[in-house]
């Protein structure tokens, strides 16, 4: 089987806390080979670290701020420290820092704090244009806004990366495409109801799609239910396959491709 990656899990979450090793390994044997851990916040950003150095060679990660875990009241001193922590961990950690985030926003459970999350996000976006590190992108309940950040600050800032779990309308898709972002799904196009993210699969290019497990959550059937992980993501691309009527090897090889076109910075 060809290398498969996992575009987003987070592998330092508690649920992975008692067999990371265990699991890692799964993911190798079901040929996932690489994989990109996700920071959700800067407090627990050495513990997605040590992940990534742990595994060097198939493991990077990301630093960045979950929209659900951007702080209210923030003052400008805050966003500059976060700025200056956000360069630090990428220019100090190179070989293993390859994005930025995960960023964004989401009204869904935070939507009073609307102002703040849209400062963070602006801001890893400059940050991810100025370190020429990918931007990996959390929308939810927050199409035209987020539409909005695409349209007006991405070429601003000069700035690449990627829509994470997507499961937004077509029309965020299409925004996200004409500024040539990639699109990532994860395991809730396996579920039988997903109609509306299935059509999104076959709309988007080929050149422009991603998989992830977004582990240890959204398993993939038959899993469904269970705790995520990365070696799940098989499941995730012959649903995939099947929709755009691609052979599953030729997917993998598809969705490796543009996993390593779009974080062109990893260090070889």
């Amino acid at each position: 089987m060809n290398s498969i990656v996992d575009s987003h899990c987070h592998l330092d979450f508690n649920a992975f806390k008692n067999d990371l090793n265990e699991v890692i390994k799964r993911a190798m044997r079901n040929g996932v080979k690489y994989l990109l851990t996700i920071s959700i916040d800067l407090e627990k950003f050495n513990d997605v670290l040590k992940v990534a150095k742990d595994y060097p060679n198939n493991v990077w990660c990301t630093t960045g701020i979950h929209p659900n875990n951007v702080q209210k009241n923030l003052t400008e001193k805050d966003f500059e420290k976060i700025i200056s922590v956000l360069k630090k961990n990428i220019t100090h950690n190179k070989r293993e820092v390859i994005g930025v985030g995960e960023t964004g926003l989401d009204y869904f459970r935070t939507s009073e704090n609307k102002k703040n999350q849209q400062k963070s996000f602006d801001l890893h976006l400059q940050v991810s244009g100025t370190t020429n590190c990918p931007v990996i992108i959390h929308s939810r309940a927050a199409d035209q806004d987020t539409k909005l950040f695409l349209k007006n600050k991405v070429k601003l800032y000069n700035t690449k990366g990627l829509m994470h779990c997507f499961s937004s309308s077509k029309e965020l898709a299409k925004t996200a495409l004409d500024n040539d972002f990639f699109i990532s799904i994860a395991g809730m196009v396996t579920f039988k109801n997903s109609h509306d993210l299935k059509k999104i699969v076959q709309y988007i290019p080929n050149d422009k799609i991603l998989v992830e497990t977004d582990s240890p959550y959204l398993s993939p059937e038959p899993q469904r239910g269970k705790r995520n992980e990365p070696a799940y993501i098989i499941n995730t691309i012959k649903v995939i396959s099947k929709i755009k009527k691609i052979p599953e090897e030729e997917m993998i090889d598809l969705t490796t491709k543009n996993f390593f076109n779009l974080f062109s910075n990893i260090l070889k």
